[in-house]
């Protein structure tokens, strides 16, 4: 691969990490601030509930005029306001009022979607920086993996107790509900392949930012040695002429000598 190829293979993947790990945020925050993790309708009440992380909201129909079409209502109230209206121990708690308390398990998937934005927040901000710095996008690469995995045990966490029979089933007057995932739910499974693709465009990423790196260094290398070998010829160029010519002045000297000896030996003859 040319020097070329894998600079501009860096820049592109980075600029992919990047948006990739910007719509997984998004994804994630969307998701923990909707009350749309599970959903029932119910139809004695004609009231459809969706209950959230911290949030649950009730959307109740309700007709205006008769033929005439229904005026949804809806009403939100938050889980941590109702957590000591129902306690543990209390057997008189209706069905549907049992979705409403902030149970232990809701605590456990926001910490870990809590973690997981932060992670990924900071991933953000250390790939900006991984051209420049080969080591910031190793950095970046940890920290999407950490998002990843905390995500993913946060949606097997909620899986895992959203299947609970006091959970999953709804008993209203004289009909039992079945609850279901809603759109957030998704959402959140959404951001968690996000930051897992983030994750494997970031490897390749960082790859190519190390070689890159390389043949920066092996290039700059090779003109140094270059330019260091051209200015040794150059300084040879220059003091070889001096010796040459010294050498040529010593051989006429020597000649002229050897001229006048045999001179004055033929006039001695």
């Amino acid at each position: 691969m040319g020097r070329g190829a894998v600079s501009v293979g860096r820049l592109v993947l980075i600029v992919v990490s990047v948006v990739l790990s910007v719509i997984s945020l998004l994804l994630s925050i969307i998701a923990i601030a909707t009350p749309s993790w599970q959903t029932v309708f119910l139809k004695e009440f004609q009231t459809e509930h969706m209950h959230g992380l911290w949030l649950d909201c009730t959307l109740t129909r309700r007709p205006v005029q008769a033929y005439s079409q229904v005026s949804p209502e809806t009403h939100c109230t938050y889980k941590f306001e109702n957590a000591d209206l129902y306690p543990d121990s209390s057997s008189t708690v209706h069905g549907e009022e049992e979705q409403h308390k902030f149970q232990e398990w809701h605590k456990a998937v926001l910490t870990f979607f809590v973690v997981a934005v932060t992670c990924g927040g900071t991933a953000l901000c250390f790939t900006f920086c991984a051209a420049c710095v080969r080591v910031c996008a190793i950095v970046a690469n940890v920290l999407n993996l950490f998002a990843f995995l905390s995500s993913l045990v946060g949606l097997c966490v909620f899986f895992i107790n959203s299947h609970r029979t006091e959970i999953r089933f709804v008993h209203g007057i004289t009909m039992t509900y079945e609850q279901s995932k809603g759109y957030s739910f998704y959402l959140a499974i959404c951001g968690m392949l996000g930051f897992m693709l983030c994750f494997l465009v970031g490897i390749l990423a960082t790859i190519l930012v190390f070689v890159h790196d390389t043949n920066q260094h092996r290039l700059t290398s090779s003109s140094l040695s270059t330019t260091s070998h051209t200015s040794l010829t150059k300084q040879h160029r220059k003091t070889f002429p001096k010796e040459t010519n010294n050498n040529n002045n010593t051989n006429n000297n020597n000649n002229n000598s050897s001229s006048q000896v045999a001179t004055i030996a033929s006039i001695a003859v």
